[in-house]
C-alpha cells in the first residue's frame, strides 16, 4: 500500500513540476522554435504540421502550420498583418457556442510581428485551453498552437508563451 501512495505522490509532483529548460529545435524549412525539454518530437499530431511536441503524461502539446505567402497569394488569400491572419483562421471557432476566445493581443518578439488568442472548450474528452499565436515574417505567416486541460492551464501558460515568442527563421 505505500508504493501505491508514493506512486501517487510521485505521479502528482511529476504533473505539477515542469521544467524552465528550453532547448531550441529546427523545423519547417527554415525555422526554429524553443521547446521545453520535457517535450518530444511527434507525428501525430497534425496531419499538415512542420513541427510537432508533446508530453502525454503533462498533457502538454505544441504544433506549427507554417504557410508560405507566395501560395496564399495564389489561392487569393492575401492578409496585411498577423492579426488579420489570425482573425481568418479563428473564424470558424468563433462560430461554435462552446469555444470561448480571448481578445487577440499583438507584439513583436525576434523582430516579428505577432498576434495571440486564448480559447477554451469543453467537449466529451474535458476542458480544455489553447494558446493559438500568428506570425508573420518575409515570406510566411506560421500558426503556433499550444494546447492543454484547462486544469493545466495555470501551470503550462508560461512554457506556452516563450514557446510562442520564440520563432525565428
Amino acid at each position: 500500500m505505500k508504493l501505491f501512495y508514493t506512486t501517487i505522490l510521485l505521479a502528482t509532483v511529476t504533473i505539477n513540476s515542469f521544467s524552465q529548460n528550453f532547448s531550441t529545435k529546427n523545423a519547417g524549412n527554415c525555422y526554429t522554435l524553443d521547446i521545453p525539454n520535457y517535450m518530444v518530437k511527434t507525428f501525430d499530431l497534425n496531419d499538415v504540421a512542420t513541427l510537432q511536441y508533446k508530453n502525454a503524461l503533462k498533457e502538454a502539446y505544441t504544433i506549427v502550420i507554417e504557410d508560405n505567402k507566395d501560395e496564399l497569394t495564389s489561392l487569393a488569400m492575401v492578409f496585411q498583418n498577423p492579426h488579420e491572419f489570425l482573425e481568418n483562421f479563428i473564424k470558424d471557432y468563433r462560430a461554435t457556442n462552446d469555444r470561448v476566445l480571448s481578445e487577440i493581443v499583438e507584439f513583436e518578439s525576434n523582430g516579428y510581428p505577432h498576434a495571440q488568442v486564448e480559447m477554451t472548450w469543453n467537449d466529451e474528452d474535458g476542458d480544455f485551453y489553447m494558446l493559438v499565436t500568428s506570425v508573420e515574417t518575409e515570406g510566411h505567416f506560421y500558426k503556433i498552437l499550444c494546447w492543454t486541460f484547462l486544469e493545466y492551464k495555470d501551470v503550462l501558460k508560461n512554457d506556452f508563451l516563450v514557446i510562442s515568442k520564440s520563432l525565428k527563421e
